[in-house]
């Protein structure tokens, strides 16, 4: 009696289509959980980033609340560009405040800055002071080419006067 070995063909092929379909399904299984893990990964990048924005945020807030009144103050240290005007005023009260003859020399102004060329006459405490009062503008100023000169008033006289001759420079606020 020959025995057929042809019965098992259908059990074989079988075999091979289950084998089949549960090699794809771990292929599929494999890319979308792969897909999963690189949406997962976006995901908490968004997050931490957004958790590191809102970090910054409080700080910025915290910086700018507790700067609030330095930055309401630091417009007053520029000539506003609407009023170049109160600038020049400033530097005329020089004279009278100091008890010296000032004068302005030259005065120039861009977009940026408006400067000027002081001279101012005096004893040398009236001199000092229209110079200190300079230096203490309610203006961010700078002050250059400063010239110091002495002169008497007369022959034999103890008196002398004094020459204060500066360059004074302050931005414009725009």
């Amino acid at each position: 009696m020959k025995h057929s070995h042809y019965h098992h063909i259908p059990l074989l092929i079988l075999a091979v289509a289950v084998i089949a379909v549960a090699g794809s399904l771990y292929v599929y299984m494999f890319y979308a959980t792969a897909a999963s893990v690189d949406r997962a990964n976006v995901a908490r990048a968004v997050v931490l980033r957004e958790k590191a924005d809102q970090s910054q945020e409080k700080s910025l807030v915290v910086a700018a609340s507790t700067t609030e009144s330095d930055r309401s103050r630091l417009a007053s240290f520029f000539v506003p560009a609407d009023n170049v005007v109160s600038f020049i005023t400033a530097l005329e009260s020089l004279g009278p405040e100091s008890g010296s003859s000032v004068s302005i020399a030259s005065i120039s102004s861009d977009s940026l800055s408006v400067a000027a060329h002081i001279d101012a006459h005096g004893s040398w405490l009236s001199v000092m002071r229209a110079l200190s009062l300079a230096e203490r503008m309610p203006y961010a100023v700078s002050i250059s080419n400063v010239r110091m000169d002495e002169s008497g008033t007369g022959a034999g006289s103890k008196s002398h006067a004094w020459s204060l001759s500066m360059d004074i420079k302050a931005l414009i606020l725009q």
